[in-house]
């Protein structure tokens, strides 16, 4: 009797352990368009709609592609040309009229006068006011490749910490928000300061004529600012990329503990668990690749038509410097020349924190633990 109790206590263990079970929750492709969702919610406006509604492999890796690359820059060139051209002709027309003035007015004798200390500072106001709408340009990209970073943080914590990534996620978590407060501290509020500074003392020394040169304290200033961003640019990528990579190690080798123990303690079971940690681990991983490329052409998106007006502006006051050069105006060649140094800091800068959000996307992608 006993025999037969037991015999049938089994059968019915059985037959519980063979019920079909289900549980509600969403897919793993509804939880990748979700995470994909989540990413595209946090962009800007006019980089959300050029991106793919989902994260589908295909059109991820077109967009990354060297026609992609080639077509954004045609565009930034098109875009860039239309914004560049109407400062241009209107500086070379005053240049000229300028030119026109020394030769045949005066003579050529380069003596200062009413007229052409006016002409000095139609110029020199001409200048400044494409150069301060360009200042502005730089601000607003740095200001809304941060708004991808921060976009992109949260969705790839969440990543991680589905992953297992407690470790990862915390660093990544700590290091990026300090890089977020670096940006907006010294690109966002520091350099519009400083740049301002170097274009007040480029049009005092203009104004001035030969006599005040003011061009040795604003290259001191520049090289001052880019050493330190430099600097502090290297020490956070480094701390961010350290942090990140010994934390996904210390969270690997935790789940790689936690299969080996599953799979120890439970024979037929915890092999399938520890399958199914894999596939996961790996669905996971090509989420995180999608969202990060995804990232990375936001911020193209952002960083190359900024990149492009910027150096077409460089490249139109160096043509403008050239032709105040041929007519001996040197006044207005040394203001072009300045305003030409403060481009260039406008570039490194723009170039740096591009750079760094970048490699920020990188990091964030690359160190993934592996169970």
């Amino acid at each position: 009797m006993k025999r037969l109790s037991v015999c049938v206590l089994a059968l019915l263990f059985f037959a519980l352990l063979s019920l079909p079970a289900s549980a509600d929750g969403a897919s793993p492709d509804k939880t990748g368009d979700a995470a994909w969702d989540d990413f595209l919610a946090g962009l800007p406006d006019g980089v959300r709609e050029k991106l793919p509604a989902s994260d589908d492999v295909g059109e991820l890796t077109d967009l990354v592609g060297v026609k992609s690359f080639f077509l954004l820059l045609s565009e930034g060139l098109s875009d860039g040309w239309k914004t560049v051209l109407p400062g241009f002709f209107s500086l070379l027309a005053l240049v000229l009229l300028s030119a026109c003035y020394e030769l045949f007015a005066r003579g050529g004798t380069g003596e200062r006068t009413p007229v052409s200390g006016a002409l000095a500072v139609v110029v020199s106001l001409a200048v400044y006011r494409i150069a301060a709408g360009t200042l502005s340009s730089v601000g607003d990209c740095l200001s809304s490749l941060s708004k991808v970073l921060g976009a992109f943080l949260p969705v790839m914590t969440a990543l991680s910490l589905s992953g297992g990534g407690i470790a990862t996620a915390a660093a990544a978590s700590g290091g990026i928000a300090a890089i977020l407060s670096f940006v907006g501290l010294f690109f966002c509020r520091i350099l519009p300061a400083v740049a301002g500074c170097c274009f007040g003392l480029s049009l005092c020394g203009a104004l001035g004529g030969d006599e005040l040169k003011l061009d040795g304290l604003s290259s001191n200033l520049r090289g001052f600012f880019l050493f330190a961003a430099g600097i502090l640019s290297t020490v956070f990528t480094a701390s961010l990329s350290l942090q990140t990579g010994l934390s996904a190690s210390s969270d690997g080798v935790a789940l790689k503990s936690a299969k080996t123990a599953l799979s120890g303690m439970i024979p037929i079971v915890g092999g399938t668990v520890s399958g199914t940690l894999s596939t996961v681990s790996g669905s996971l991983a090509l989420l995180r690749r999608s969202v990060g490329v995804g990232a990375v052409y936001a911020l193209l998106l952002l960083f190359l038509p900024t990149l492009i007006r910027l150096l077409l502006f460089r490249f139109s006051y160096s043509l403008t410097g050239a032709v105040a050069r041929a007519f001996s105006l040197s006044s207005t060649e040394r203001l072009l020349g300045e305003f030409r140094a403060v481009f260039d800091l406008l570039l490194a800068s723009l170039a740096m924190g591009a750079t760094l959000f970048l490699i920020s996307t990188g990091v964030l992608v690359r160190c993934v633990p592996t169970p």
